[in-house]
């Protein structure tokens, strides 16, 4: 793994350090927590809390709490929660619950208990984009700002400005007038 900019971790004995500029650390190596300003790059990197503000990227990030402020370029990520503000590239995300603020990213696959996908930007643009979605797999969904090829899920909120091709869903499900779904279907 690599920091470029400040960070601070403690280790697996509770003893912290801090980097301020470069820092190179071999990806096995056990931490209790990380928290970069910067930029965090890595192989397969597992800790118990990773805060990063700047960017994020690599293979796999395993943690059981993930806080991005920036920009998440990640393979897959297996966490208990994921929070981020800002871009998402990613191809598989499993959490018990992730909550992503954002207007522009992929994402492959996401697997949750609790999804919320929102933007509080300014909508008075003309074009918004959106975060572009293969499959959501969730107990509950709360989307805006969406393109989904297919979501499977209990209760679902669609919320403004999203295209859904396929909705399987089991309990209750909302629809915002200018989004659309394609196919819904009740399971």
């Amino acid at each position: 793994m690599q920091i470029l900019g400040e960070g601070v971790y403690i280790d697996a004995n509770g003893r912290r350090h801090s980097v301020d500029g470069i820092g190179n650390f071999p990806d096995d190596m056990l931490l209790q927590s990380l928290s970069v300003e910067g930029t965090f790059s890595f192989k397969n990197f597992s800790s118990d809390t990773i805060k990063i503000s700047g960017e994020c990227s690599g293979q796999l990030l395993t943690a059981k709490k993930i806080f991005v402020e920036g920009t998440f370029d990640v393979d897959a990520a297996q966490v208990d929660t994921f929070k981020l503000s800002g871009s998402i590239d990613a191809e598989k995300l499993t959490a018990k619950e992730i909550v992503i603020e954002s207007q522009s990213g992929t994402v492959g696959t996401i697997k949750c208990d609790k999804l919320k996908i929102f933007h509080d930007g300014n909508f008075f643009r003309k074009q918004r984009s959106r975060v572009r979605i293969k499959s959501i797999d969730a107990d509950t969904v709360e989307l805006e700002n969406c393109a989904v090829a297919v979501i499977k899920c209990r209760d679902a909120v669609i919320g403004t400005n999203c295209a859904i091709e396929k909705l399987f869903v089991a309990g209750k499900c909302t629809v915002a007038d200018d989004s659309t779904v394609g196919e819904t279907i009740q399971t």
